[in-house]
């Protein structure tokens, strides 16, 4: 059995490294409570950051764009208003679409969060979510941090000290106060998700985390939204996506079903028949079989058993 690499921490020591923008300025504030202090654009796109553990507690707060957290070994996807926090022992990571730009304000504290609520577990992290004030709060705040870190001297470790406990009471606000989302907004969320990971074969759990929301609560959201259960509405979605790329795209059945997860071919086929009643080869057979006609500008068939546009009509029909 092999031996898993160990997790090595991430020390904020020499020069910034090459991800890190002009924007962006690093602290490691040796006599303070504080650690490391970071803020300002970042392509985690184009530099991710693996997960390691940190000397200290890892607070990270989204300001704009949507970066993946990985976090615990999951990978999640964050919104303007996001904070996690992060025990030592907890391998953190960011990673994002190739291309894109987020804004983020970090702290690694070398003392624990002031209150309970905001600990997370060993090895774990808590998540909350900031109210648009509260995010202006946290970003006054963490201006007074680096006014603090700037002057280096006794008064400015008392005034880090004071903001740090202003920053806990910001965020303990939020993870009593938390507002529940409206009903219709979190299924259009769950949708959204869906739509966004069709390779997922297993997106409960996923959605879940996402949502922040129990597995009951999810049965519940979707069955008074759709009718079915999270897996249902989800399998329905992945077997429609699966037919429009079979009509109107050059892929192959074998390509489809590994886009959507499956680790052998001949499951998505058993899947798709049952669904629709038709084999994804003979979609794809007769695709190709009209194709030369449509390319030669013969004249189109009529609509029957034989054709491609049949075929659209009766996996229409039966595509539930």
């Amino acid at each position: 059995m092999p031996i898993p690499t160990p997790v090595v921490r991430d020390i904020c020591d020499g020069p910034p490294p090459k991800y890190v923008s002009p924007f962006v300025r690093l602290y490691r504030p040796a006599p303070f409570e504080l650690s490391y202090l970071s803020w300002g654009r970042r392509r985690y796109g184009d530099w991710a950051i693996e997960p390691a553990m940190h000397e200290g507690w890892h607070y990270f707060v989204v300001l704009g764009g949507t970066p993946t957290l990985v976090v615990g070994g999951r990978e999640i996807v964050t919104e303007p208003g996001a904070v996690s926090i992060g025990d030592p022992d907890c391998p953190i990571g960011h990673r994002d679409e190739p291309g894109r730009v987020c804004q983020m304000l970090t702290w690694i504290w070398r003392t624990p969060p002031t209150h309970s609520a905001l600990r997370p577990e060993k090895e774990g992290y808590v998540r909350l979510y900031l109210e648009p004030a509260q995010l202006r709060r946290m970003k006054q705040l963490h201006i007074q941090c680096r006014e603090a870190v700037a002057d280096s001297n006794e008064r400015s470790m008392l005034q880090l000290r004071a903001t740090r406990l202003l920053m806990d009471l910001c965020l303990l606000e939020a993870c009593e106060h938390r507002r529940e989302p409206d009903a219709g907004f979190r299924i259009d969320l769950a949708i959204q998700y869906l739509r966004n990971h069709v390779g997922d074969q297993q997106p409960v759990k996923g959605l879940c985390e996402y949502l922040q929301i129990s597995k009951a609560s999810l049965n519940r959201l979707f069955h008074e939204h759709t009718g079915k259960s999270p897996r249902e509405f989800s399998q329905e979605w992945r077997m429609q996506w699966a037919r429009e790329q079979l009509l109107s795209s050059k892929k192959s059945v074998k390509a489809i079903a590994y886009a959507l997860g499956y680790r052998h071919p001949p499951d998505f086929s058993r899947a798709f028949k049952s669904h629709f009643g038709v084999t994804a080869s003979r979609v794809v057979r007769q695709r190709v079989r009209d194709e030369p006609q449509q390319g030669l500008g013969a004249a189109p068939r009529i609509a029957g058993n034989g054709s491609a546009e049949g075929l659209r009509l009766r996996l229409s029909r039966t595509g539930r």
